[in-house]
């Protein structure tokens, strides 16, 4: 399970270290692909073959999900991580996700978000007791029973 958020530096070329916390969980097989919201996305494998089952293309599939087929696994990159525990982030990746000189890793449960520091800076800065409350309120709201 991937939990907590850290800051990394990003080197000239593009190189960047994988918390340690992260790295036990990131086997061989990982991938990292763009995601919504301007994330990156590291998958591990398990994650990323679910994935691959879900978005099988067949003859009947939609436009719409085709295009998504074609963004999601075109920018997918294997996560091979460096002997000293880096990760090489493609310009492509940097550009999506804001990334500059400074990165954020933050573990959601069952994968790893990478965004750039303005980026989470930006959704973080209102973060108080009663924002994150009302959020979670909004997220949790019961099911309404069916109307009779």
């Amino acid at each position: 399970m991937f939990l907590g958020t850290y800051h990394h530096q990003v080197d000239s070329k593009g190189r960047v270290a994988v918390p340690a916390a992260f790295r036990r969980d990131l086997a061989e097989g990982s991938v990292i692909a763009i995601g919504p919201e301007g994330r990156l996305m590291i998958y591990p494998p398990s994650e990323w073959s679910d994935l691959e089952q879900r978005y099988r293309r067949t003859s009947a599939t939609a436009a719409e999900e085709r295009e998504l087929i074609r963004l999601l696994f075109g920018y997918a990159r294997p996560a091979e991580l460096d002997g000293q525990g880096r990760l090489l982030l493609t310009q492509e990746h940097r550009d999506f996700a804001k990334i500059g000189d400074r990165a954020v890793f933050t573990g959601v449960g069952n994968v790893v978000e990478v965004v750039g520091e303005e980026i989470w800076e930006a959704l973080t800065a209102a973060l108080d007791a009663d924002s994150f409350t009302e959020l979670h309120d909004r997220v949790n709201q019961p099911a309404s029973a069916p109307s009779t």
